[in-house]
């Protein structure tokens, strides 16, 4: 088991287009080893060769939960040719320790890939955490972050500031900004899984 170095932002490494790979030998087998160990070690579902400095069109992905067995799966040149429908989640990264907000995606995502013996495969992911990690990991991938993708965040102190509010507004305003998080997260949850009647 080799660990890599996970670089973190603002590493220029992690904006630069990575190239396309068309030799698939025993040292880009090393890496997606060396990447999924690196992944696990540091407890994340995805990892792109640019978060470990190799600029390189491969990324590893394995969203099986703690209790299952591993179920790794390795992209080389990996392109989305088909999206569909929207959702939005929480995402985090690891070049971005601790950090977590709202980024939007497509639902659903049939992405075109080699595998390690340079096969062409095509793969769907619809609506769950694999279709929003092969987004993520194929931005990082085009030099993309999940910072450009957040969604707008509410800015409610200052415009309660500007609003001139007085106290008792202030505590009002607060309170429905507190539900309306609340039913944002219902609906968040809903969309991750499968349609619940109620």
């Amino acid at each position: 088991m080799s660990l890599l170095k996970i670089r973190y932002y603002p590493d220029a490494v992690l904006k630069a287009k990575a190239k396309k790979i068309t030799i698939f030998d025993s040292s880009v087998r090393k890496l997606a080893q060396d990447m999924l160990d690196t992944m696990y070690e540091n407890d994340g579902v995805g990892l792109a060769a640019p978060q470990v400095g190799v600029s390189k069109r491969l990324m590893v992905i394995d969203v099986s939960g703690e209790e299952e067995t591993p179920r790794p799966i390795v992209f080389i040149n990996p392109e989305i040719i088909e999206r569909d429908g929207e959702m939005t989640g929480q995402e985090g990264c690891l070049s971005f320790p601790d950090v977590f907000f709202e980024v939007k995606r497509a639902s659903k995502v049939v992405v075109k890939f080699q595998n390690l013996k340079g096969q062409t495969l095509k793969l769907t992911a619809d609506g769950n955490l694999l279709s929003r990690a092969i987004q993520h990991e194929i931005d990082h991938l085009d030099g993309e972050l999940f910072i450009d993708r957040a969604v707008s965040q509410l800015k409610a102190d200052l415009e309660m500031t500007k609003a001139g509010f007085r106290e008792g507004d202030v505590a009002e305003l607060e309170r429905e900004l507190e539900l309306e998080k609340e039913a944002h997260t219902i609906s968040l949850t809903q969309t991750a899984n499968q349609p619940v009647a109620l």
